[in-house]
């Protein structure tokens, strides 16, 4: 099946072809990948002999991808959207890369940013505690960050609208 999947603004065609455990995704270098599935929207990833886990969870207009503790909005096409968009008759949808989301419930223990700072892709924003572990949220886009709707010591449910970053 052939994909193509926009990652931080960097598009890529992918074509996957599954096998008992493992997946061959080609852009324009063959790179095979062993994957496990650990729990609904967890996986095992072995990649050039590293180890990553990572998980998937579904948004409004793409996918939250967690590998190694960093989150990125991940949108897939498959060959009908790219034909749709090609012609120009891609829906009006309105990006929210910028909105920052609970991926866990949990207590806000450290904010690292106030409205107006300006953030980089990958910038620590938050710690957010579940589970006795602290998880540090970090932006998925460069710019400057909006409205902040939570403070330290708040609780949040999974998929609460945290902050919002602007670029």
């Amino acid at each position: 099946m052939k994909f193509n999947t926009i990652i931080e603004n960097i598009s890529l065609e992918m074509k996957f072809s599954d096998s008992i455990n493992q997946h061959l995704i080609n852009n324009n270098d063959n790179v095979e990948i062993d994957c496990i599935q650990l729990s609904i929207n967890a996986y095992s990833l072995l990649l050039n002999g590293k180890s990553h886990i990572l998980t998937i969870n579904k948004q409004i207009d793409g996918y939250d991808v967690t590998v190694d503790h960093h989150t990125y909005l991940v949108q897939v096409q498959d060959e009908v959207d790219v034909l749709l968009e090609k012609f120009g008759m891609q829906g009006n949808t309105s990006s929210h890369a910028g909105e920052i989301h609970a991926l866990i419930p949990g207590l806000v223990s450290r904010l690292f940013v106030k409205p107006g700072d300006r953030v980089e892709n990958g910038q620590g924003l938050l710690i957010l505690e579940a589970m006795k572990m602290e998880n540090e949220i970090d932006s998925p886009i460069s710019g400057v960050v909006g409205k902040i709707y939570i403070k330290a010591g708040d609780k949040v449910e999974k998929g609460e609208l945290i902050m919002e970053i602007n670029n």
